[in-house]
């Protein structure tokens, strides 16, 4: 898969040797809306918007991370690739998180690789001003902490979904976790690519898919997918949904 070059939001080239203030009233991302006013605007003016693409790859795995995201509308998928050229979904992040862990604990790079999913925007800041920011502002630093612990219960919680769950229950979660990290219910996604993410053949998300919308639940179209009932896809939907969901408003929340 050929690297795809991340574009501002405005489609055109710019100068990312001084990143551009936001201001706060348009912060998405919930790790940047947190973080506490006296730190915000030194945090904000590190970052710039980009526009993240379905399918790019953000990084590859082992290669140096230059830079750390804040998705604002967008989704980002961390992935696990096999010797055999076979990938599963880790993890994904929208608007809820940051990625770029290995970063904040101290790693030049992960084993993960790091693709866009679902199009739309990040908050990009350099990996050096990360590091830096986490010694000057302390709330910054904690939420990250916060959010690498909610991070590992995810994944350990998703591990066990795999095991347990059938698989429109499994895709009834990830519809659920999407819609609410875009802020929208309709948004661009293959079958295909969502069997890779699942780890599962694509017929297998197929009959998933077919039953979800039979049931009134998801439309979907050529390359997208719609939540039309959103109350009757979390009946749908494994415990695992809610489990993270609730985990999530307990670890990542405002710090003093």
């Amino acid at each position: 898969m050929a690297t795809a070059s991340i574009q501002t939001a405005a489609h055109a080239p710019k100068d990312v040797s001084a990143p551009t203030h936001h201001p706060a009233p348009q912060i998405r991302n919930r790790i940047l809306a947190l973080v506490s006013p006296s730190e915000a605007a030194t945090v904000l003016a590190r970052c710039e918007k980009v526009m993240i693409q379905s399918k790019q790859v953000v990084w590859r795995r082992d290669e140096p991370i230059e830079h750390v995201y804040f998705p604002e509308d967008c989704v980002i998928s961390l992935v696990t690739e096999m010797e055999d050229g076979d990938s599963v979904e880790a993890m994904t992040v929208g608007s809820d998180g940051f990625v770029g862990i290995a970063v904040f604990h101290g790693a030049p790079s992960s084993r993960l690789k790091a693709i866009g999913q679902i199009t739309g925007e990040s908050r990009r800041m350099a990996a050096a001003d990360l590091r830096a920011l986490t010694q000057q502002c302390p709330t910054f630093d904690q939420l990250l902490h916060r959010y690498s612990q909610f991070v590992f219960e995810t994944v350990a919680q998703s591990a066990a979904c795999n095991r347990l769950h059938v698989i429109e229950q499994r895709c009834a979660r990830w519809l659920l976790m999407s819609e609410d990290r875009v802020g929208r219910n309709r948004f661009d996604l293959t079958q295909e690519f969502l069997a890779e993410m699942l780890g599962v053949r694509r017929p297998g998300v197929t009959v998933a898919m077919g039953i979800l919308e039979k049931a009134g639940l998801i439309t979907h179209g050529r390359g997208n997918i719609s939540v039309v009932n959103r109350p009757g896809l979390e009946k749908a939907a494994c415990e695992c949904y809610r489990t993270i969901k609730d985990r999530q408003g307990v670890l990542i929340t405002a710090v003093n």
